[in-house]
């Protein structure tokens, strides 16, 4: 079983799809793609209860998927 994230998911215009065995895989793999490709767009992302809200949002746009 595996978790999956896309961009696409959380409604970016961005083909960028990852799959983990773990949520905190995903979500670390996620999170560093967002800061590097998505800067324009979650550009005001600095302090921790930021970051925590988005770790909340990729949490909500990830699947378990068949591995």
């Amino acid at each position: 079983m595996l978790i999956r994230y896309s961009c696409k998911d959380m409604g970016l215009n961005c083909s960028f799809v990852v799959k983990a065995e773990t949520l905190e895989e995903v979500t670390a793999k996620a999170l560093e793609h967002v800061r590097e490709k998505h800067t324009n767009d979650f550009n005001a992302i600095h302090s921790p209860a930021q970051i925590e809200q988005m770790r909340q949002a990729l949490a909500r746009s990830t699947r378990v998927v068949a591995g």
